[in-house]
């Protein structure tokens, strides 16, 4: 038996180039690093509980110019919707109001837009 939500994570490039394209994060050899904290926080809660990480879908996109944002995505078997929205708004995101969560459980027939503000309690 399957019951699959659907999720997409959307945020700004300000999570990963502060001002005047300086990454947020660097490495050790002051090259941003990919994925922001966040994410990789996601990540981890996700591969702690037997699902795979989110894929980076933005980067697929060949229209001649880049996306101005960041998106990820993927498909979860029985996938703890509340908790993963907590897991995402609990993150120490740069730019809160610029995050989008998008689940479609898959009875529904669309996507539920879940902003990051609506649920921000700081």
């Amino acid at each position: 038996m399957s019951w699959v939500a659907d999720v997409l994570l959307i945020f700004s490039l300000g999570e990963v180039w502060a001002d005047y394209m300086e990454p947020v994060e660097a490495d050790e050899t002051g090259e941003s690093v990919e994925e922001p904290l966040p994410l990789r926080n996601i990540n981890a809660w996700l591969s702690e509980n037997n699902w795979r990480s989110l894929n980076r879908l933005d980067e697929y996109v060949d229209t001649g110019k880049p996306m101005q944002s960041r998106v990820y995505g993927g498909a979860y078997n029985f996938l703890k919707i509340s908790e993963f929205i907590e897991v995402v708004k609990a993150q120490p995101w740069q730019e809160p109001q610029n995050v989008q969560l998008l689940i479609q459980n898959e009875p529904d027939d669309r996507f539920t837009l879940y902003a990051l503000p609506a649920y921000a309690g700081s």
